[in-house]
């Protein structure tokens, strides 16, 4: 049976979008494997900068940052919220950039006054990290998902190294202060599973004026 000139349109319409979403997939896969491979790269790559928020556990919230140069001169650099009051890694993020756009990064971080970055050594930003996301743990909280990628930058670093000794929560106790992204539902979650953990009077937590609450 003859197929009309508008079927056989279709027909070939059809076939030019099944191409072009083979050809959409593999160009993800590649990036996809070569981004693994230079992240991969990167755990073993020199270190550049570690910078932390001197003020870090004042405020209970902050950024850590580290970076490493790959042979190819691009920087690989992971960035950690890190909760040292109750959440432990609360958000990560990890990327490879040229150099132009790394030293803007930096120009970002370092405007950020109120944290107040300062360099550190390997070892402290792995012990920090770590412990934060261990301190967390013990309360019921998983770091954010991509922590798990984003922690391969650490490499070899071994945190044993440092000599600092960390102290979570506040007063001994966790305190969980919610955040602009925490909604009702999570701030209900979190005080919750901070009830089971540790009993009515074993945290404190603090909600935002601007969140709706947790009524």
């Amino acid at each position: 049976m003859a197929l009309s000139q508008n079927a056989l349109q279709k027909k070939r319409t059809k076939k030019s979008m099944k191409r072009n979403d083979k050809r959409t997939t593999g160009a993800r896969l590649g990036a996809l494997l070569s981004f693994s491979r230079d992240w991969a790269a990167a755990s073993r790559a020199p270190v550049v900068d570690v910078l932390a928020p001197c003020n870090l556990f004042e405020l209970g919230i902050g950024h850590v940052w580290f970076s490493r140069r790959l042979p190819d001169g691009r920087y690989a650099m992971a960035g950690f919220l890190v909760d040292t009051f109750c959440l432990g890694v609360k958000n990560a993020l990890y990327k490879i950039m040229e150099t132009r756009e790394y030293q803007g990064a930096l120009e970002r971080i370092f405007s950020a006054t109120q944290e107040g970055h300062e360099q550190q050594h390997p070892a402290y930003a792995r012990k920090l990290v770590e412990g934060a996301v261990a301190y967390a743990r013990d309360l019921g909280f998983d770091p954010h998902f991509d922590y798990r990628i984003a922690k391969a930058i650490f490499g070899d670093v071994d945190a044993a190294a440092c000599p600092v000794k960390f102290a979570f929560g506040q007063d001994d106790k966790p305190f969980y202060v919610s955040g602009p992204h925490d909604s009702p539902s999570m701030q209900r979650r979190i005080v919750t599973q901070l009830e089971k953990r540790c009993g009515t009077d074993g945290f404190d937590y603090m909600i935002s004026e601007t969140s709706e609450g947790l009524d």
